[in-house]
């Protein structure tokens, strides 16, 4: 390759030209996120039953959905939240499902098990994932009196959202918060008994008479002709004049309004009551992109909708903008810190010209590639390329150095010093870039999480490994021939500075590291050895196991984002309207916060709308806070959070709030960071026991927040009918209740509107029937014997049910979950273990179903790979230098580096987690790549010196570019331990291990190896 692209100067420069127009094309034009996606494959059935309390829908819906799609193969976990109305089942996959093939899996089953699902169930399927998270949402609100919200509501769902999905960027866009639009019949019941209109023959009738009927078709000489009859009634005035009996018509009996459905649902946006177009990508999407495209978009319905005012009231826009632009500033200031760091051990501004030329060259050919693979850009990306740029300089420096060696001490011309500088050096560059890449491969294929968040990461650093490495054997000599094209030259003062600051600080400590070796070789030199292999393998010991228990563990560390959530509970038989009024003093308060940029509050659930309050009560609200990110304000997001908490104990009704950071589980799957799930098969005591655990671990250190899923407190009137009266009235149970509108039944969907979507008709009770259940029991019956009151038939009682009923893995369940701020989830989890020992578990099961879950799965994961990576090492090294011995030494320092990384873990107050692990690996592919600068002097110098005297000068040669790569990739870690980025607080501890393990392999390379390589050398 060297030769190749040294007779062809041109071609170099031509297709590094080529990489810098498609690298600057590839940095504006790819997809940019904050993380990768890697939610696990996820489908969700939603079933609407109206009328359906939870236990039925449970019983009739879910039950029969779940053990129909437990079937599919790959199927991960398999859950359901059902409630009044609806169910909601939940499938979760293994990652090589893949989503589609789930989706499709999915309907299938399901439409194997629609035959065992009531009549009036309808079933629908949903694709879920990291994309169903708004990219924007879009609050409307009407601008003048005469403009209701269920006039905007008929207007986002006829006109906006249709308009919004016709753009191919827009992956969907869902419209929550009530007011959905309905034809609204309200039947006096009172004017019904007058006429003697039963009134379940009258849902039928409306529904029968208002309808498109196709009758056939006559075919004869004349032609071919359909027959149609059109019953479907579009206008108001058509409906009230249905008739119903003969000279009877629905209008007599009942009041006919376009109006909306009883609202289930609410949304407040920057606190005004509204209608919320909830904007979603695609999966695999950009954020940014999209979100560019909805608010371009959203400037031109302003003007087209006047009369609404749109505002964002939540996005991701800010928060991935604001983290792209923070990690452009991070590399840059890792190239500066590199490049100052450079400076400071070669004192040789051809050198830093060399390698700051490189630099550009090697993240825009990155960029490239990852563009042409069709990848995107996200935090784990550009962390990728910031770690790169340590172990790049070491490629140029090499090849620079040897160079200037080959013309200043051996006396060639620069032409020659070129060519064979370069040659001498292929084989140990290669060997150093190929042991990196060996080391770091395997993580690619862990599988799991940890594979699909940090094979970005990987193959990023694959990538500029292999860019930096062939730039270094093709476009370094070319720069090298230019910058010595008249031999090397005196050094001017300010590189002299550099060269006499060097010497008077890092450069000193050659004299204790060759005073160490020394010491080794004295009398009694196997004792000498033994004492410092021991004292080093005690240090070790004692460093792991005081400092891990200390700085516990984590899936990822919590991140300050600057975006707030919080889910609150009122009393369960609280309406929308009541929970709106309980939380505006609250609202009103956070108005006035001068640090809050938007929020958004979603109240209840909407069939069908999974971004915003799917699973929710009624009265229950998710609330999302954007405020201004953490460079900009004095409090960090969990005093924040607290200020939340104290600001919302205060409102009247409250009954639980969690408060919470954006991203606060590894998972979106995960429900809390600590989630104690309890399972049986009969779920009636399983809130009771729930309440026990709550009370077990209320007091642990470090939780901020507790909740249960869900509680037998709501307030159900129960009807109880006398069968036997019933009977001989005629009636039965099921005749009694299709009397009984008051579920807001469907009778029929006006569909010819061209302009509008299609409207449901729904029938309701008028009056206090529908609202008061005193006046409910004068309800009038019709019966084979005449008129009689409801309470002639039927007692109402109140008594507590379950408002809302889950299931996991085919059993009744009920989590209990608690957030933190920043202890460790490992310690939390430990302590919860340890209250709950003493609770009676007979008849249930308790899971802990939190993070601690993913740790211990990635954590074993991880190990693996670095196991699989320290093996295949092992190999590479024994291949390149021909001794088994050699090899085990330079792979005995590893583990020993692990002194340097729990420190550093401990002086930065991060948790081991997996970016620690991950930090892990790629420290021991550094060490590894100093070891064999060292291991391969030894074995040269080996040739005509003793082994004592080749490993002293192993050391004293080998010392500075050893010392340079190990700085040099600290300075590039800078901004990431630091964590100069929002969003970055998730990558920062693997910077933190990698400088502390750095630190100390520096020392146990340039000591050690050289003791172990003197020490087992039996060569004369």
């Amino acid at each position: 390759m060297f030769e190749f692209f040294h007779r062809r100067p041109y071609l170099i420069y031509s297709v590094i030209t080529a990489i810098f127009f498609i690298g600057i094309y590839g940095l504006i034009a790819m997809p940019k996120n904050l993380f990768p996606d890697v939610e696990r494959p996820t489908v969700i059935i939603v079933t609407k039953m109206p009328g359906a309390t939870a236990q039925v829908v449970t019983n009739v819906v879910s039950k029969p959905i779940e053990e129909e799609v437990a079937r599919l193969s790959l199927i991960r976990d398999i859950s359901s939240t059902n409630m009044a109305n609806f169910s909601i089942v939940k499938a979760e996959f293994e990652y090589d499902k893949g989503l589609n093939a789930a989706a499709v899996d999915v309907s299938n089953a399901l439409s194997i098990v629609k035959g065992r699902l009531p009549a009036n169930a309808s079933p629908s399927v949903y694709t879920t994932g990291a994309f169903t998270l708004p990219v924007d949402i879009i609050t409307l609100t009407p601008k003048i009196k005469d403009l209701s919200l269920s006039e905007v509501r008929k207007i986002a769902d006829s006109f906006i959202k249709p308009y919004l999905l016709s753009n191919p960027e827009i992956g969907n866009v869902e419209v929550f918060g009530g007011f959905k639009s309905a034809i609204n019949i309200y039947i006096d019941p009172i004017k019904a008994a007058q006429y003697q209109v039963n009134l379940d023959t009258l849902t039928k009738t409306i529904a029968a008479i208002n309808k498109d009927v196709p009758l056939g078709f006559t075919k004869g000489k004349e032609g071919f002709f359909t027959l149609t009859f059109y019953g479907e009634k579009n206008q108001i005035e058509q409906i009230k004049a249905l008739p119903v009996k003969p000279n009877l018509h629905l209008g007599d009996i009942a009041r006919v309004e376009w109006g909306h459905e009883k609202r289930f649902s609410g949304y407040i946006g920057n606190g005004k009551e509204g209608i919320a177009l909830a904007v979603q990508r695609a999966p695999g999407g950009s954020v940014l992109d999209v979100s560019n495209t909805a608010r371009a978009e959203m400037e031109k319905l302003k003007k087209q909708y006047s009369n609404i005012d749109f505002q964002i009231s939540d996005t991701q826009h800010d928060l991935i903008e604001t983290s792209n632009d923070n990690m452009l500033e991070a590399l840059r200031d890792a190239i500066i810190y590199t490049l100052i760091v450079l400076m400071f051990f070669l004192g040789n501004f051809r050198a830093v010209i060399a390698v700051g030329l490189s630099i550009p060259a090697v993240f825009f050919g990155t960029i490239s590639v990852i563009l042409l693979f069709g990848g995107e850009l996200n935090i784990v990306v550009y962390t990728a390329i910031i770690l790169s740029l340590g172990l790049l300089i070491d490629d140029a420096v090499v090849i620079i150095e040897n160079i200037e060696r080959h013309i200043s001490k051996l006396g060639e011309a620069p032409d020659d010093a070129v060519i064979k500088g370069t040659k001498e050096v292929l084989l140990p560059d290669f060997a150093g870039t190929l042991s990196t890449t060996v080391i770091l491969f395997p993580l690619m294929f862990v599988g799991g999480f940890p594979e699909h968040i940090f094979r970005p990461l990987i193959s990023t650093l694959l990538i500029a490994l292999a860019i930096s490495y062939i730039l270094s054997v093709t476009f370094i000599p070319h720069i090298a021939r230019f910058l010595y094209r008249n031999g090397v030259t005196e050094k001017n003062r300010v590189e002299l500075m550099f060269d006499r600051f060097y010497t008077n600080t890092i450069g000193r400590l050659i004299v204790p590291y060759v005073g160490i070796l020394r010491f080794s070789n004295g009398k009694r030199s196997f004792l000498r050895k033994l004492i410092l292999i021991v004292g080093i393998l005690v240090m070790l010991a004692l460093s792991v196991k005081n400092i891990m228990p200390i700085i516990g563990r984590d899936v990822m560390p919590p991140m300050d984002t600057g975006i707030v959530k919080i889910h609150l509970k009122f009393s369960s038989n609280a309406t929308v309207e009541e929970a709106t009024k309980e939380l505006t003093p609250f609202l009103d308060w956070l108005e006035k916060q001068k640090e809050v940029k938007m929020s958004s509050v979603a109240f209840g659930s909407e069939a069908g709308v999974l971004s915003l309050g799917s699973g929710n009560l009624p009265s229950e609200a998710t609330i999302t806070i954007n405020y201004v990110n953490r460079f900009e304000r004095k409090k960090t997001i969990w005093e924040i959070e607290e200020e939340l908490r104290d600001e919302l104990h205060k409102l009247k009704g409250l009954k639980s709030v969690d408060v919470f950071d954006f991203g606060a589980t590894a998972l979106s799957s995960i429900k809390a960071p600590l989630d104690i799930r309890l399972r049986s098969s009969d779920y009636k005591e399983l809130p009771e026991i729930a309440d026990k655990v709550s009370r077990k671990i209320a007091d642990i250190q470090g939780l901020t927040s507790m909740s249960t899923s869900w509680k037998n407190d709501f307030s159900e009137a129960n009807v109880k009918i006398d069968v036997n009266k019933a009977l001989s009235y005629g009636l039965t149970p099921m005749g009694i209740a299709s009397q009984l509108p008051v579920k807001g039944q469907i009778v029929s969907v006006e569909g010819s509107l061209s302009s509008m979507s299609t409207q449901n008709v729904r029938v309701y009770l008028d009056g206090n029937f529908s609202q008061n259940i005193e006046s409910l029991k004068m309800f009038p019956l019709h019966t084979a014997h005449g008129v009689i009151p409801l309470s002639a038939l039927a007692k109402i009682d109140h008594e507590l049910t379950e408002a809302k009923i889950e299931r996991n893995k085919m059993l009744y369940s009920i989590d209990v979950g608690a957030y933190r701020s920043t202890r460790p989830v490992s310690q939390i989890t430990a302590d919860a273990n340890k209250r709950l020992e003493t609770l009676d578990t007979t008849g249930y099961e308790l899971l802990q179903e939190g993070d601690i879950v993913e740790i211990n799965d990635s954590m074993h994961r991880i190990l693996k790979a670095i196991a699989i990576g320290v093996v295949l090492d092992t190999l590479l090294m024994i291949i390149i230098f021909r001794s088994i011995t050699l090899a085990l030494m330079m792979i005995f320092i590893l583990p020993l580096t692990m002194i340097g990384a729990a420190w550093g873990m401990l002086f930065f107050g991060k948790p081991s987690s997996m970016p620690s692990m991950v930090g892990l690996l790629l420290l021991f592919g550094i060490v590894i790549n100093n070891s064999i600068i060292v291991a391969d002097f030894y074995r040269k110098y080996r040739e005509k010196e003793s082994p004592f005297e080749s490993a002293m000068e192993s050391i004293r040669i080998r010392f500075r570019p050893v010392m340079m790569t190990t700085f040099g990739t600290i300075a590039g870690m800078i901004p990431i331990a630091l964590e100069q980025a929002v969003g970055l607080e998730r990558l920062s501890p693997l910077a933190d291990v990698a400088i502390g393990g750095m630190i100390v392999g520096s020392f146990l390379t340039l000591v050690y190896l050289p003791m172990f390589a003197y020490g087992f050398d039996r060569r004369k």
